[in-house]
């Protein structure tokens, strides 16, 4: 634990878990190994898989402000890129990889577009998938506009795996952070 960072008493916190100046809620489940980056914050009864990582400034949302039905669920070995934000029980399966800036809510649109139709999920990422920020087309009284989404642009795989490998090799060598 980094001085300035913070878990409050009724979190569950696993061993081999690295917190950079950051804060984890009340009743936040964190797995061992996982990394939680600086400025990062777990919300109330989120529930953080193992070798996990929280890249600077993610925001996972708790259940406590406003009240929500279900916890933020992060499974095993996810990589949450800097100032992501995931909320209202937003669910990511395994190994799913969400690059900087990424938003996922219960209500947005997570839009697989690898395929040669389009699949459309809601508040959910699949497992494995490389997920970036995006937008979609959307008509109102007013005219067209831009709305928020996040697209599954592929499947994580060995190069992805290197760029986000950084925790594994500083344990490797039992080396700070």
């Amino acid at each position: 634990v980094v001085p300035h960072a913070i878990a409050r008493y009724g979190a569950y916190i696993s061993r081999g878990v690295i917190m950079m100046p950051s804060y984890i809620n009340i009743g936040a489940y964190i797995d061992e190994g996982t990394m939680i980056d600086t400025w990062a914050t777990v919300g109330s009864c989120a529930q953080v898989g193992k070798n996990v990582h929280l890249s600077g400034g993610v925001g996972i949302g708790g259940v406590l402000e406003p009240v929500q039905a279900a916890p933020v669920i992060i499974e095993d070995d996810c990589f949450i890129g800097s100032r992501s934000i995931v909320v209202e029980g937003a669910h990511i399966e395994k190994e799913a990889v969400l690059g900087a800036n990424v938003v996922i809510t219960n209500s947005t649109k997570v839009i697989d577009v690898t395929g040669p139709e389009k699949i459309t999920y809601k508040g959910f990422v699949p497992a494995r998938s490389v997920v970036i920020p995006g937008s979609y087309t959307r008509e109102y009284p007013a005219g067209e506009f831009q709305v928020s989404c996040a697209l599954i642009i592929g499947k994580r795989k060995e190069s992805t795996d290197k760029k986000t490998s950084l925790n594994d090799a500083l344990r490797e060598h039992s080396l700070a952070v």
